[in-house]
């Protein structure tokens, strides 16, 4: 089993260094950044992989796009054009981005952005911001683990397998590969009692209200 993700890391690491090679293989002018607000509510720190995926798969069926990319923050999206896009179908897609609130950058901060694509850190291309959602999933699976910790105890043990199995049922429904509603009570009922649950459905509805924006992301710890 080992090997084996150790094979799948390596076969995952060639993949995206084989499309930056091709993404870092284009020139400055055929390249054009869009500050997006794609940042992850749950988990503002990193991009949000679920709302940005269906943008960046729309973007690379566009006539005249070779790629598209979000940045780990999710500020700022990346459109590597092919070699013969004329302007006009340039501007098409950049209407169409428009409608997604995205702003194109120019001057100075599209120099920086342009720069910072090129070094080959910190992006994702189409579906590859699966990973982000898989780390937004398992920020949020440790975030309820601590909201039921601080008003029951858990046994350590406990506590880590809850957010084990919590983080593998939000990667799933983040990254579309559930195969049908998942819900986190269901999940939790192998490791917690009856009142214990009850605490979970109040840190759920404060996850929401965190995630609707209507409260502040708790600071870890």
């Amino acid at each position: 089993m080992k090997t084996h993700l150790v094979l799948m890391s390596a076969l995952l690491y060639a993949t995206l260094a084989s499309a930056f090679e091709n993404a870092a293989a284009a020139t400055p002018d055929r390249i054009s950044v869009f500050k997006v607000p794609l940042v992850c509510p749950a988990a503002p720190q990193i991009g949000c992989g679920s709302a940005s995926k269906p943008i960046l798969l729309d973007l690379e069926r566009q006539p005249g796009v070779l790629e598209a990319w979000l940045n780990r923050a999710g500020t700022i999206i990346s459109v590597v054009w092919k070699p013969d896009s004329d302007a006009e179908t340039r501007r098409n897609v950049t209407a169409e981005l428009k409608e997604d609130h995205a702003t194109e950058l120019e001057g100075k901060s599209r120099d920086n952005a342009v720069k910072d694509f090129l070094s080959g850190k910190g992006w994702y291309r189409g579906a590859d911001v699966d990973r982000l959602s898989e780390e937004e999933a398992d920020i949020i699976a440790a975030r309820l683990v601590r909201l039921v910790q601080a008003k029951t105890a858990l046994p350590k043990d406990k506590a880590e397998e809850l957010q084990h199995a919590f983080s593998d049922t939000l990667r799933k429904d983040l990254t579309g590969k559930s195969v049908g509603p998942n819900r986190l009570e269901d999940v939790a009922r192998e490791y917690l009692d009856q009142e214990q649950i009850k605490i979970l459905k109040e840190a759920i509805k404060d996850e929401v209200a965190i995630e609707n924006g209507e409260r502040p992301v708790p600071k870890e710890g």
